[in-house]
């Protein structure tokens, strides 16, 4: 690929996780409803897509570690170290917007981030499609 391909290709995935974080942004604060209709009695039961944050973030991390590029093994495998000790610490807030935002400036591989974005693209437009607003132009 030219140069001038590899400028396109690395602008297109800035675009792509600046509208994913917007779209991060609207869905995280929606509230959804769990339970409702079901016989577990526990009805009433409400939460934000933010609260599955660390599950969006384990699943997209062991799947990057297992998906066969070094490249995006490395990232994730180092991702998922500095997650732990993070933890260990009590900080691991917002680590998918932080992901995005990596992404976006540049500070992300591009390989990675062109393995990374359509699959959170894909959840967080399920997840819209089921729960959240209407997406423009989807």
């Amino acid at each position: 690929m030219s140069g001038a391909g590899l400028a396109v290709a690395a602008d297109e995935l800035v675009q792509q996780a600046e509208r994913l974080l917007d779209l991060w942004s609207a869905l995280s604060m929606q509230h959804v409803a769990l339970g409702a209709g079901c016989g577990c009695g526990m009805g009433g039961i409400s939460l934000r897509l933010d609260d599955f944050e660390l599950d969006i973030v384990d699943y997209l991390g062991d799947a990057g570690v297992r998906c066969g590029l070094p490249e995006v093994a490395a990232f994730f495998t180092k991702f998922q170290q500095d997650a732990q000790e993070g933890s260990a610490m009590g900080s691991r807030a917002q680590p998918l917007r932080r992901l995005l935002e990596q992404s976006r400036s540049g500070r992300m591989p591009r390989a990675v981030s062109a393995w990374l974005l359509p699959k959170v693209e894909h959840t967080l437009k399920s997840y819209a499609e089921l729960h959240g607003p209407k997406l423009a132009g989807g």
